[in-house]
Order: C-alpha cells, then structure tokens, then sequence
C-alpha cells in the first residue's frame, strides 16, 4: 500500500467540522504531491493522482451535502478565468473524442483527470482564499513543503546523490524498475551532479524553485504582513531555495528566475547587480566556472556541453510530431499520445519532445495550440495595479521555459499567480491586512 494514501482520511473527516479550511490543507498537501513527491506507482498499488481526484471530490461533496454547517460562501469577486478554463476544458474533450489514437473511454477519463486537476482544482482553491488570513495559511504550508525539499535536496546532494523516496516508490511498483529515466550520479553535467529533491526529476525541481523564488520575493516585497517571519528564517530560506536551485544543475530554473527578477527589481538595483556580478564571477570563479559552462549553453543549444537536447535532436522531435499529425492536424491525436507513438513508431525520435507547443500539438492540434496561447493571454491580463510587470514577467518566463525544457507544472504556477491577483485586488483595503 502506498502509505501517503493515509493523509488523505483524517482530512476528510476534518471537512465534516470545517470544509474551508480542510480544503486549504487539501491544497497544500495535493501540490506537494502531484507537483513534487513523484508518485508514479502503478498495479497492484493505489495511483496517487486519480486518488487526490477523488478525494477532492469527496471534499466537494461533504461540504454539498452537509449545507447546514459548510455552504461554500462565493468570492466577492468573479473567477478571472472561467472562459479561458472552459475553452481549454472543451479542447481538451473535442482532442479526446475525435480522433483519439488509444480507446476512447480510455481518453475520455484521463482527459476528465487532467480537467480536475489542472482546471477544477485551481477554481475551486480560488473559492476558498476569503481572507488574507487563508493566503498566510496556504504560504506557511508552501513554506513548510519547501523546507522539506530543501533539506532532502542537502541530503540528497551530499549523500552520493541517493533518493530513498525514488526506490521507496519504485518498491511500490517493481514493473517501473527498468522504465525509470531520471537517475542522477556526480558524474552528470559537468561532475557536478544533479538533484532532484522531492521532484520528478531535476527539471521540475529546478522549474519549481525559480517559480518559488520569484513568488516569495515579490510577496517580501509588497506585502510583508502576508509572510510574517523573522529576517533570519527569510533569508535562510531564500538561500536554501538558491543552493537547491544550483544542485538542480538546470537551466530553466535559473532561466526562469533570471527573466522573473528583471521585471520584480528596480532599474536601479539591476544596474548595480549587473556592476556587483564580474566581481563575484571573478571571486568565485572556480566555483561557478561549470555553471557558466551549463548557462553559456543557452545561446548555443548545439552544444553538448551542459546536456539536454541537441538542436539536431529538438529539428529530429519537431519532424516526428509533424509527420504523426498530418492525419489531424486541427484537434491532434488525444490523451496519452505520446506514449502510444513511441511504442508504436520507435522510428521516430520522440523521446522527450522538450517543448509545449511539440506536447499541444501532438495531443490537442492547432485548436489546443490556440486554446493555450488564449489562456497565457488571459493570465497576462491578470497583472493589475503594482503587479502588472510582476505578472507579466513570471508569465513570460512561463513562456520561454515551457517552450524551451520540460519539467513545468501549469496548475502550480496559476495558483501563486492567482494569489497575487487576489492580493492586488485586496490591496486598497489596508484593514484587510491587518
């Protein structure tokens, strides 16, 4: 038995006193297991993910049926993305019912999975942020869950790069012994070895990070009073989420920071950044000297030297999905597409399409493609009053990320920034914080 299963019952027996707040430690508790903890076990053992699905529909229906003591109280203001999340629901069932490539029944329950995960979940956690004070909650939660990747992210990194959590969930499972990619030992990426945490793998871990490093940097800066702690504790966990960042030994995290940062500082403290870091660089050279190799590869992606995907092997990855689909090109070939290809045509090189825009189009077609860039569109317009550029800024390093590395969580990322909507909008009313 899976035993993280046994979190999930005392927390639907505490939505039968309080659904609100049952729902929030729901939440923190299901990212940090669909986002992080890599539950990939199969038969005979319980999924994960279809279990949280279930278990958030369990929450819903306690709190429906028991009305009396948990009426589900409506925000004093409108979801922003219902249109664009019932655009990209209905895309995503056309993908899974036209002309999908595995059984249909089959597509048509993972597509409804991937809209309760991503979409339903996402609306429903908007419900729940009543109060600044269910923001610090679901922050401290955050703060806690990264602590702990922090710290298994040390172990980890200076214990000959093992993961007991990986063979624990391999154990589970042993059919997925000989099917498991993501391995790392301290002769990976220039010997410096890579960490994956209490990831997937290393890219999700280095995607994570960045995100919550631009997140709580920006709550530091503008609203203090939600992330109430001592300087201490702040600044020893923004240099635990940096050291971990560095372990990850991945561009798209620091990528993701770096263009996050440009729009969260001021002009004047990048200039003096910008002046401070050829002294560091110069200090520190020996030091840093692989990462700069890693981050040079960025402007040369036909280099081997930082790893990942060759610009040969990405022009290999785009002519392979377009060849499969030629035969539908506007909705794609469904759920689980991928893997089905590559069983199925081990001629083509689709391993790790490391792009988005490659996923959407081998799965939702040119309409997915579209639902998806309406959707980036609508979380753009999100940025309102003093977040505009901070909005604005982490979607675009959404952007540049996504289509450039996989390792993206889309649910994590659109419930910070729908916190920092949420807070914008309380903004005006100073009393609210206190």
């Amino acid at each position: 038995m899976n035993i993280f299963i046994l979190i999930y019952p005392p927390i639907l027996l505490y939505a039968l006193k309080n659904y609100h707040r049952a729902f929030l430690i729901y939440a923190v508790l299901r990212l940090f297991l669909t986002n992080f903890v890599p539950l990939f076990a199969g038969p005979p053992t319980i999924n994960m993910k279809p279990f949280m699905d279930f278990s958030m529909l369990m929450l819903v229906a306690i709190n429906y049926f028991d009305k009396g003591k948990n009426t589900i109280v409506s925000a004093h203001d409108q979801f922003p993305l219902k249109k664009p999340f019932f655009i990209y629901s209905v895309s995503l069932l056309l993908s899974a019912t036209l002309f999908p490539v595995i059984p249909i029944f089959k597509a048509i329950s993972n597509t409804s999975q991937n809209i309760l995960s991503t979409f339903i979940f996402v609306y429903l956690f908007w419900r729940e942020l009543k109060n600044p004070q269910d923001i610090r909650f679901f922050i401290k939660g955050l703060v806690i869950v990264f602590s702990i990747a922090i710290l298994y992210g040390f172990f980890e990194r200076f214990n000959g790069f093992s993961n007991p959590l990986i063979d624990y969930e391999l154990s589970l499972n042993l059919a997925e012994r000989d099917n498991l990619t993501f391995r790392y030992s301290d002769t990976d990426r220039g010997g410096l070895g890579r960490v994956q945490s209490i990831f997937d793998n290393a890219l999700m871990c280095s995607f994570s990070v960045g995100v919550v490093f631009a997140f709580f940097y920006y709550i530091n800066l503008r609203y203090k009073k939600i992330w109430n702690s001592f300087a201490l504790i702040k600044i020893s966990f923004f240099l635990g989420l940096l050291f971990l960042l560095l372990f990850s030994n991945s561009r798209g995290g620091i990528v993701y920071l770096g263009v996050s940062l440009l729009f969260i500082l001021k002009f004047k403290n990048i200039l003096r950044l910008a002046l401070f870091l050829p002294f560091l660089v110069v200090l520190f050279y020996d030091l840093i000297e692989p990462y700069i190799v890693m981050l040079s590869a960025i402007f040369d992606i036909a280099s081997s030297k930082a790893g990942g995907s060759s610009l040969t092997l990405r022009i290999l990855q785009f002519s392979g999905v377009t060849e499969i689909v030629k035969s539908s090109p506007w909705f794609g070939c469904g759920p689980l597409t991928l893997e089905h290809w590559q069983a199925q045509r081990p001629d083509l090189v689709l391993l790790g399409i490391e792009s988005i825009w490659l996923h959407l189009l081998l799965g939702q077609g040119i309409v997915g493609i579209a639902t998806h860039i309406y959707l980036l569109y609508s979380l753009i317009k999100l940025g309102i009053n003093k977040s505009k550029r901070y909005i604005i800024g982490i979607t675009i390093a959404f952007i540049i990320v996504s289509t450039a590395t996989i390792g993206y969580k889309l649910d994590f990322f659109m419930v910070l920034l729908l916190i920092i909507y949420r807070l914008e909008l309380w903004s005006n009313n100073q009393s609210f914080f206190v």
